[in-house]
């Protein structure tokens, strides 16, 4: 009888051994496999060719493209069409205004936080019920991670 119970309880162990690995093996297979994500300026030269424009007329695409880690806040299509006649001097002041040193998701955003942009200026962040305000721009599309950042669609051009 003792022979009988040990052989059925290896048998059991076997099976439930096997079905692990089974499922071991689907899970594998079922399993997301993360893609790297692109650099910023990729990133924004993909979904935003006339910014990805404008940042190479003002030479911020080194920048965008490195293992810095920055926040950018994207202007308008609006505003951003309207840097298109701009010198490459003041497109750079501009968006280096946009552009925020370090990591910063909508959330990490507090209210009257003051952070310093990439042209050693200053936002103010303002948080309401329902959205979030960066000197006075609203936050509309928030948080695109990128392999260097974060990305912000913001309402309009930040006013300075």
């Amino acid at each position: 009888m003792e022979a009988i119970y040990r052989y059925t309880l290896l048998k059991f162990t076997l099976v439930a051994l096997l079905y692990l690995a089974v499922l071991q093996v689907e899970a594998r297979q079922l399993a997301f496999v993360p893609q790297e994500r692109t650099s910023m300026l990729q990133y924004l030269i993909e979904t935003e060719p006339v910014l990805g424009e404008l940042i190479a007329k003002s030479g911020l695409a080194p920048t965008l493209s490195g293992d810095a880690v920055y926040t950018f806040l994207v202007p308008s299509d609006a505003d951003l069409n309207n840097l298109k006649n701009e010198p490459p001097q003041r497109v750079r002041a501009i968006l280096s205004g946009h552009i925020l040193k370090g990591r910063y998701l909508e959330n990490d955003l507090k209210d009257g936080a003051t952070i310093e942009t990439l042209a050693g200026t200053k936002v103010t962040i303002c948080r309401k019920k329902d959205h979030t305000l960066v000197s006075g721009s609203r936050i509309v599309a928030a948080n695109t991670e990128v392999k260097n950042g974060i990305i912000h669609k913001l309402s309009s051009s930040i006013k300075f």
